[in-house]
């Protein structure tokens, strides 16, 4: 089983700029690990073939319960926003990403 580095990231507002907008950074709220999973022929059919090919699934070793209010992932050096925030109690949690492609 192979674990990858991951840094959970939060929206948080550092300021207005001279028109009074609000500007966000993000910051890091955990850090922990993540483990890819494939997709089954079952999601395939549910979620649709665009959806599988544009994201993938993460597990992470946290329960959903103290899972930390965040809106992206950075899994081995690359930024991800996460799309979906699934309950696998009692001991992990997966997240669904937006993958980009370079």
């Amino acid at each position: 089983m192979i674990w990858n580095t991951c840094r959970l990231l939060a929206k948080k507002q550092t300021g207005e700029d001279e028109l009074r907008n609000p500007q966000y950074d993000y910051e890091v709220v955990k850090e922990t690990v993540a483990r890819g999973t494939p997709w089954t022929d079952e999601q395939i059919a549910l979620e649709g073939r665009e959806v599988t090919r544009n994201e993938q699934r993460f597990l992470i070793p946290i329960s959903f319960s103290m899972f930390p209010e965040c809106q992206k992932a950075e899994i081995d050096g690359f930024i991800q926003e996460i799309t979906k925030v699934i309950d696998l109690s009692p001991r992990y949690t997966a997240i669904q990403v937006r993958i980009y492609k370079g």
